[in-house]
């Protein structure tokens, strides 16, 4: 019955672009219905000057949805990028790195975060401790030594290069977008071009599998979690140089928000095809969402209770759509 029913849908045009449509990112439905009420009811919306505000907004939550995407792909998680956030903000505002040259301290303050991701690395991939576990303890560590270090009080202002980072445009177009979506591209390009890519795709598909056939689990678990961290620690700066101020309140939704971008894009655990252009619309999806709820003046309560529908209804979709493929 099934291979009969799987003829006709062959053999149905309609069928198939229906099947077809119901195989794409929720993302791509959610932007599309975000367009549409914004020519209804607010058409300054989608003028040209909002839209890249839109996209300046959406590439540190870019970036974090890219850090958290990889790390899901392979079957694990990182709830340590709210902290990584806050860390970032620190670094790049405070003193502690002010002799050192503008390029120079950024490169640093990412290597910091990526040595976040080394030792979450260690401890899931090496150690095989619990990604929950162990980077939730990371996060609460890496916010109380924030703490701890700046007395509680926020740091001070971030520095020229990090303001341009985060507000400077070529042009019409933002300089954190282009961060942000060309790096997108270089890691969808690298994951479908190199051996990495097909280790994480293995791994996702069924971890115990992959370690029974030679591939190194540990290793690219700790490579992956080590990119994640780099990928939020970019986001952190990019929010940074945005907001141009220091602050030990910044990054307290991003854990959430980088789920429901992967989400949005159409990945679950370990699966997931249209991972990067997904990503990409999600985290223009949820910036949206943000700046049309304001635009229509919805009070805080109603924009988590709107943020939390559209999350879910896309878990549903994804999920349907991976027992589909299944």
């Amino acid at each position: 019955m099934t291979n009969t029913t799987n003829q006709v849908r062959g053999n149905n045009p309609i069928a198939k672009i229906g099947v077809g449509l119901l195989q794409l990112p929720p993302s791509i439905y959610v932007v599309a219905c975000l367009v549409a009420v914004s020519i209804a009811i607010v058409p300054i919306l989608t003028k040209l000057p909002f839209q890249m505000v839109i996209l300046r907004q959406a590439a540190p939550i870019g970036l974090v949805i890219c850090a958290q995407l990889l790390v899901m792909r392979a079957n694990s998680i990182d709830l340590s990028v709210g902290g990584v956030f806050i860390l970032m903000n620190y670094l790049v505002t405070s003193t502690l790195l002010s002799g050192v040259p503008d390029f120079f301290a950024l490169i640093l303050t990412v290597i910091a975060a990526m040595l976040v991701g080394c030792v979450n690395g260690f401890f899931i991939a090496v150690l095989r401790a619990s990604s929950v576990v162990v980077t939730l303890a990371m996060g609460a560590i890496l916010v109380g030594v924030v703490l701890l270090l700046s007395s509680g009080r926020p740091p001070g202002s971030a520095g020229d290069f990090v303001r341009w980072l985060g507000v400077g445009k070529v042009g019409f177009f933002p300089i954190a977008a282009m961060i942000w979506i060309s790096l997108a591209l270089l890691l969808e390009l690298f994951l479908r071009r190199s051996v990495y890519g097909r280790f994480v795709r293995v791994i996702g598909s069924n971890t115990n599998a992959a370690g029974l056939s030679g591939i190194p689990v540990a290793k690219t678990l700790f490579v992956t979690h080590v990119m994640a961290a780099g990928f939020a620690g970019l986001g952190g700066i990019l929010l940074a140089g945005f907001i141009g101020m220091g602050s030990v309140k910044i990054g307290t939704d991003v854990v959430m928000t980088s789920i429901a971008g992967v989400i949005l894009g159409g990945i679950t655990f370990g699966r997931g095809r249209k991972s990067i252009l997904g990503a990409i619309l999600a985290a223009y999806a949820l910036a949206y969402i943000f700046n049309l709820m304001t635009a229509l003046k919805f009070d805080e309560p109603s924009k988590l209770i709107v943020q939390g529908l559209v999350i879910f209804a896309a878990s549903i979709v994804a999920s349907v759509n991976t027992r589909k493929r299944s």
